[in-house]
């Protein structure tokens, strides 16, 4: 007969222990039942095929995408405020500081912020004025206005390719009627250039100008441009040199690549499209000079000024009685050189003295030519060409012989290069005309192979399996092996009611056979069946003898196991 006993249900008065050792007692006893034993491997594999499932979702990084790549600090922090309140799982990326999230909610996110306003972006100048209220003083009026200049000016600024984001900051000195304490207007300008990006001169100059031309009677000098890394963009006073310097390096330049697509055109069209580079370099002399030449010509002369004094005296009226000696002629008159153009007359007491004055200048002839050579005079022209040489060809003895180009492509090729360049000997211009093989394969600096991307995901796959198999050894197999397999019971003494299916002593899945317990008994215990008094009677000796066949070749060493044992008990009783 079975000697076990039915668990007894957990009392309330019962400690807890005691009731964690019946409540475990009753699953023991369901999950004896054989309809349970046959579901519990699938009903395992289930269980771990979940939990496996479970924690390869916990591991497994969704795919994300980026909302915004330029979005403000103060609207970051208000969308992954607004993203994660709504259960959208949002991050932001260590290396780029961008706001991601998984791609199944990306147009949610993005929906989600539009309806917040979000980006925010530069407010309108505008928005300002429209709540001004009325009765406002003028100070109100004027700090409102500048305000107004300041964000439309910012928002023209964001417009910029390169810039993000953009402040300014106007610094407007009140009207007096004075006109000696009038200081000129300021302004400065704060710039968040993007990422990877940077302003050139022109760029910044264009922000100078829109930024004083917008503000009356502000000059280029009183505009100040910073980035987000604290480095001044505009140079104070405007330094004139620096951007001539500029200009002159842009114009080397742009000569140094007219120079080399001339080249680059004559020669493709003769060794193929490719297989030319060319390289010109040129001096350029950028010295303003100016010569002023006079030149006098002493051959040719004109009057340059002429002047003439006349002074004459009228002769003294004859006076006194008409007679001999008032009729006498007058004595003859000497003349007198004093200097060139001057002439005395020398007249006796009877006629007046007459002077006649005359000067003359006479300019000599000459020239004065001012010449002012072009600022930018090229020096020197240095070109260099390089031409791909033809392929190889296999010699008789198995050798590779390096091709060449003819002589006479070379010679035409440097005369269509001097040509090109306007070669000049005597102002030391040279041309470098060489024909090498072109490589155009480079060895490929290989990564590490902890680098490849294989080895990472075969880590992180690997990473999953343990943690799956650690799970599944250490917390589900131990449970499984409590729940299938019992504690055996002690060894039974050797005789009566030693176990089936085992030594003496066995434990494990040995059977009780108890006393005057028939072979029927105990196959209907094998099958899981409780017998209830004695359920052979009515079977025929025929019926037992093939359920005892059956029964040998089910479970042939534990039949053979059970007779030894009853065989040896009564060798032992007859002893």
């Amino acid at each position: 007969m079975d000697s076990t006993t039915n668990p007894v249900a957990p009392t309330e008065g019962a400690t807890p222990a005691q009731q964690g050792k019946a409540y475990l007692a009753q699953a023991q006893q369901m999950i004896s039942q054989p309809a349970v034993r046959r579901a519990l491997p699938a009903i395992i594999l289930v269980v771990v095929a979940v939990m496996g499932l479970m924690v390869y979702m916990m591991l497994a990084q969704p795919k994300r995408l980026s909302l915004y790549s330029d979005l403000p600090e103060a609207d970051k922090a208000r969308a992954v405020e607004v993203l994660t309140s709504n259960g959208i799982d949002a991050v932001i990326d260590q290396g780029t500081g961008t706001l991601r999230v998984t791609e199944t909610d990306y147009h949610k996110a993005r929906m989600l912020l539009a309806t917040e306003g979000l980006p925010a972006g530069t407010p309108d100048g505008m928005s300002t004025l429209s709540d001004m209220p009325m009765g406002a003083s003028r100070s109100v009026e004027a700090a409102r206005l500048r305000r107004m200049n300041e964000l439309d000016l910012a928002r023209s600024i964001t417009e910029f390719s390169n810039v993000t984001s953009a402040r300014v900051h106007l610094a407007l000195p009140e009207q007096t009627a004075f006109i000696r304490d009038t200081k000129p207007p300021r302004a400065s300008v704060f710039v968040q250039v993007a990422p990877g990006r940077a302003l050139d001169e022109g760029q910044v100059s264009a922000i100078v100008s829109l930024v004083s031309t917008s503000v009356p009677g502000m000059t280029r000098a009183n505009v100040s441009v910073v980035d987000q890394t604290g480095r001044l963009l505009s140079r104070e006073g405007g330094d004139p040199m620096s951007e001539l310097s500029t200009q002159q390096l842009g114009h080397r330049k742009q000569m140094e690549n007219l120079y080399r697509q001339r080249i680059e055109a004559l020669l493709s069209p003769i060794v193929g499209a490719g297989n030319v580079a060319a390289e010109v370099t040129v001096d350029m002399d950028f010295t303003r000079s100016e010569i002023t030449a006079e030149e006098y010509m002493p051959n040719g002369s004109v009057i340059r000024s002429e002047q003439e004094m006349i002074q004459q005296n009228s002769q003294q009226q004859a006076k006194g009685i008409p007679g001999a000696v008032s009729n006498t002629p007058p004595q003859e008159t000497q003349l007198v050189e004093e200097g060139p153009g001057v002439t005395v007359r020398n007249t006796n007491a009877v006629n007046n003295n007459t002077t006649t004055n005359a000067t003359r200048n006479y300019e000599v002839s000459r020239r004065v030519e001012t010449t002012q050579p072009a600022s930018a005079q090229i020096v020197r022209i240095h070109a260099a060409v390089l031409l791909r040489t033809p392929a190889g060809t296999m010699a008789e003895d198995g050798s590779l012989v390096p091709g060449a180009l003819p002589d006479s492509v070379m010679r035409d090729a440097e005369a269509l290069v001097r040509s090109a360049i306007g070669f000049q000997n005597g102002r030391g211009d040279t041309v470098t005309l060489s024909a090498q093989p072109f490589i155009d394969t480079f060895a490929e600096v290989a990564n590490p192979w902890y680098k490849e991307g294989w080895v990472m995901n075969t880590a992180r796959y690997a990473a999953q399996i343990a943690v799956l198999a650690i799970v599944v050894l250490g917390l589900v197999k131990p449970i499984v092996d409590r729940l299938l397999f019992s504690p055996a019971a002690p060894a039974a003494p050797m005789g009566m009611g030693a176990p089936i299916g085992g030594a003496p002593g066995q434990m494990g899945d040995a059977i009780e056979v108890g006393p005057g317990e028939t072979l029927a008994e105990v196959r209907a215990r094998l099958d899981g069946f409780e017998p209830a008094g004695n359920p052979w009677s009515h079977v025929s000796y025929e019926e037992k003898l093939a359920l005892i066949r059956d029964l040998t070749h089910s479970d042939g060493d534990r039949i053979a196991t059970a007779f030894k044992s009853m065989i040896e008990d009564d060798n032992s009783q007859l002893k």
